[in-house]
């Protein structure tokens, strides 16, 4: 019976031994496969972290490469190019294309008050790299700090992708995106954006770990920058000196020269179970269910933190979805803006129609296919007839709700197939392709002369307006989109000087005026620099007393290769290209210099045409008379300014104040060509004149015709009734002279008494007719 038991028992403990050493095993086995778990699990959320990271610096790079994309696709970028290569002056065109330039990279920099969003860069500037601009700063967003433009790896830049650069100055890195600039192929400049530091540490601080102690750094191959360092360990090697039990991580920002360091402490992992304890425990035969409740708690335990371990981790994917919907959110609302400024690069903002560029564009693809069909394709440049007096005389609002009516009009006015685009101001252009004839084309330029018919409405009162259209036709009158634009613009300034108000076909003729105007244009500034330039004078004369008392000064030119130019052709020529105030500068020195000489034979008037263009810049004009009375010592009394009527039409404040300020001088002011303009007698009692000057057509056939006898009459007697003297031009015959006596007007000058002559031709006079007064009676 004992034997029976003590063996029982004996199988009892081998078994329950076997059982107690098969369970211990289970449990290690289960509690292994659990801590692998929890390490596999506890990597794969730092690896996701340390991706998020990555990928947030890949989507904030994308963003600024298609910010300074926008700056470097901006209009004002595109205006400023063409007008440096046109030859255009700071101060009539270039200046204003640099300051909207400027303010296209300074709203780069600045806040979006709506978004409540910090700008991508804190400073824009763009750096010249051809011969005109010498490889200098063009525009900046912050000209207070200095710049190295050698800092510019031009040769490493991409046609047309922006370029990520990063450097180091001591611990500080700076980032810096640049754009290269191309206008017609070449390489004139690239857009340096510095990168706002600020967003990109609070970009990646946001998603750090406040429960963990880490530490991320941004690499480049030239050093590292922290962003965040939370371990123990305070060091500035984190290679050399972080515990070799913490976890590492190594990511490349996609499309950047970026790496991201990520070292992460791990969790503090509870050995459950290791083989030599669990050989001692075995060991100990007499105490298995101590240990076996004692590792059975501590896997009960170990669960716990696998359970809470991987609810963390759902929570952060969870953190991690809601991120990405929220990139998501920003990708479609960056789309959107990607979508809207498409739409303006090709569209005008005020009328909605095609734009320059995209007319441009059309009516090239026109021509391709018209040249595939064999057909014809007819442009049409429309310019409104005096839009700049409706701007000044209405506001430029007015203005602006006269172009959207136009645009509406013309755009009903053609087929869908056809081409309507505004082009500047208020010049529009037409592309009608598959043209049938000639004909054709004359009567699409009538029905779009009937378009203005109709009275036009602003703020409720109807206002009528024209245009002028010319037009030209593929491919008998240009054979590329530039040649047939610039060949309808031609013909739309025939219009202009024919009187307006009508459509003209394109002549070849009128590329030979257009060449000589380009030839005068050229030499010009030649002609200024070798002195050219040279006064004539032609004397005026007292009527009263068959003297001369004064002498008109005009500007004569003799090239070398056109001969002689008329005042009529290099004038407004000069007007257009700035050259205006030079010349203007040169006849005023000259003339009261060489008057002031003349004083010595007897007292003489010199009388000066100034241009309305030199009174646009009124603080200068008023210096440089001072200028050339002070220098020359002609008394202020003997210098009589002539003025157009155009100035007087266009006038505002500030030109009757520098008249005021003349008069208050005591320099005599004539209005020149009286009669031929829009003559008014608010113009005599409003400004200060002394005199007026008849024009020359009233007194060509005044001896034939009575009512142009009685024209002059009536200036004469209007000019008595305000206190100011006549000055008669064009006086060719003694009938004339004689005529004019009769009348009392004051003054004459003429072919009669003489032509424009040199100086010293004028002098040789003077000697004359102090010797004989009568010569000229």
């Amino acid at each position: 019976m004992t034997r029976k038991l003590s063996f029982s028992n004996k199988n009892a403990i081998i078994i329950g031994g076997f059982l107690l050493g098969a369970y211990l095993l289970l449990m290690i086995t289960v509690t292994n496969a659990g801590q692998n778990r929890l390490k596999e699990s506890q990597s794969n959320e730092l690896s996701l972290k340390v991706n998020s990271y990555s990928e947030s610096l890949t989507y904030l790079f994308s963003s600024l490469k298609k910010d300074i994309k926008e700056a470097e696709h901006h209009k004002s970028t595109f205006t400023f190019f063409a007008n440096l290569a046109s030859g255009m002056s700071m101060e009539y065109g270039l200046g204003a294309s640099l300051f909207q330039l400027k303010q296209n990279l300074v709203s780069h920099t600045k806040p979006d008050l709506k978004q409540q969003t910090q700008p991508y860069f804190n400073r824009l500037l763009m750096v010249g790299v051809n011969a005109k601009v010498n490889a200098k700063v063009i525009a900046d967003s912050n000209p207070k700090l200095p710049f190295d433009t050698g800092s510019i790896p031009f040769k490493k830049l991409s046609q047309s992708t922006p370029t990520i650069d990063a450097t180091f100055k001591g611990n500080l890195l700076i980032i810096r995106v640049i754009q290269p600039v191309y206008y017609n192929g070449d390489l004139v400049a690239a857009i340096v954006g510095y990168v706002n530091d600020d967003i990109l540490t609070r970009l990646l601080t946001n998603q750090e770990s406040v429960n963990r102690a880490s530490r991320l750094d941004l690499a480049t191959n030239d050093g590292v920058y922290p962003i965040w360092n939370t371990l123990d360990t305070d060091t500035t090697d984190a290679y050399e000196h972080i515990s070799y039990s913490t976890l590492s991580f190594e990511q490349k920002v996609k499309g950047t020269p970026f790496y991201l360091h990520a070292w992460f402490e791990p969790l503090s992992e509870q050995q459950i179970i290791t083989s030599t304890w669990f050989t001692i425990a075995l060991s100990f035969l007499a105490v298995p269910v101590i240990f076996g409740l004692y590792y059975a708690l501590k896997i009960n335990n170990a669960n716990i933190v696998l359970i809470t371990k991987f609810a963390e981790t759902s929570k952060k994917r969870a953190l991690l979805t809601e991120q990405n919907s929220r990139l998501k959110t920003e990708i479609e609302r960056r789309r959107l803006s990607e979508q809207e400024l498409a739409y303006q690069a090709t569209h005008d903002s005020l009328t909605g129609l095609a734009n320059r560029k995209s007319g441009d564009e059309k009516l090239r693809q026109a021509i391709i296919n018209a040249e595939r069909s064999n057909q014809n394709v007819l442009i049409l440049f429309i310019d409104l007839d005096n839009f700049k007096q409706i701007n000044d005389t209405l506001g430029h609002s007015a203005g602006d709700k006269l172009l959207q009516q136009v645009s509406q009009r013309l755009k009903s006015a053609v087929r869908k197939t056809d081409v309507v685009a505004r082009i500047g101001g208020d010049e529009f252009l037409m592309v009608i392709p598959n043209l049938q004839s000639q004909d054709n084309a004359k009567l699409i330029a009538s029905n779009l002369m009937t378009v203005f018919e109709k009275p036009f409405y602003l703020d409720k009162t109807e206002f009528f307006a024209s245009s002028s259209i010319g037009m030209a036709i593929y491919p008998q009158d240009g054979q590329t989109t530039e040649d047939l634009l610039a060949r309808a613009d031609i013909a739309m300034y025939r219009v202009k000087e024919c009187g307006r108000n009508g459509f003209s076909f394109y002549d070849s003729s009128m590329n030979q005026d257009v060449q000589r105007n380009i030839d005068i244009d050229a030499r010009l500034r030649k002609a200024l620099s070798f002195n050219e330039f040279e006064v004539y004078y032609q004397p005026i004369i007292d009527l009263k007393k068959g003297q001369i008392v004064g002498a008109e000064a005009l500007l004569r030119w003799t090239d070398n290769k056109l001969g002689f130019i008329s005042p009529a052709e290099f004038i407004p020529i000069a007007e257009k290209n700035g050259l205006i105030n030079q010349l203007g500068e040169f006849a005023l020195m000259t003339a009261c210099t060489q008057m002031a000489q003349w004083q010595k034979i007897r007292p003489l008037l010199v009388a000066v045409n100034v241009s309305s263009v030199q009174f646009r810049q009124h603080t200068s004009l008023l210096e440089l008379i001072k200028r050339a009375l002070k220098t020359s010592q002609l008394p202020a009394n003997l210098l009589d300014i002539e003025i157009t009527e155009s100035l007087l039409i266009n006038h505002n404040d500030d030109t009757l104040s520098l008249l005021n300020q003349l008069k208050e001088m005591g320099v005599q002011l004539s209005i020149d060509d009286f009669g031929t303009g829009y003559s008014a007698l608010s113009y005599l009692q409003k400004f200060p004149f002394n005199k007026l000057k008849i024009d020359r057509s009233f007194l060509q056939d005044m001896e034939s015709t009575l009512p142009s006898r009685e024209l002059i009459n009536a200036i004469i007697a209007m000019a008595d009734a305000l206190n100011l003297k006549v000055v008669a031009e064009g006086v060719e015959t003694q009938w004339d002279m004689h005529y004019l006596q009769s009348k009392n007007c004051s003054f004459a000058q003429g072919f009669y008494f003489s032509k424009p002559i040199p100086a010293q031709q004028f002098e040789e006079l003077l000697h004359k007719h102090s010797v004989d007064p009568e010569l000229f009676i």
